[in-house]
């Protein structure tokens, strides 16, 4: 079995380190560059959606759940966080 390049997500080891233990329940043994939060998570979008957001400060949607997720983490952690209206 061959498994993807995880080289993106070595280089945000610690980022993604802070999201598994913020946003999943469990933690993934490997998490290769192309997988996405999707991929990871058996838990439903909207569950997601609302963990990152509550974590984060910050919206995402479905298309930021189908990206390579060492993507999403890195624009997670890049953006400031959205003001309260």
């Amino acid at each position: 079995m061959e498994f993807s390049d995880g080289s993106e997500m070595k280089a945000i080891a610690g980022l993604a380190q802070e999201f598994y233990k913020k946003i999943l329940d469990d933690m993934p043994l490997f998490v290769s560059d192309e997988a996405s939060m999707l991929d990871v998570s058996g838990e439903e979008p909207e569950e997601i959606i609302s963990r990152i957001s509550k974590h984060y400060g910050k919206s995402v949607s479905m298309a930021d759940l189908h990206q390579p997720l060492w993507k999403l983490i890195r624009q997670l952690s890049e953006r400031p966080k959205e003001k309260s209206s």
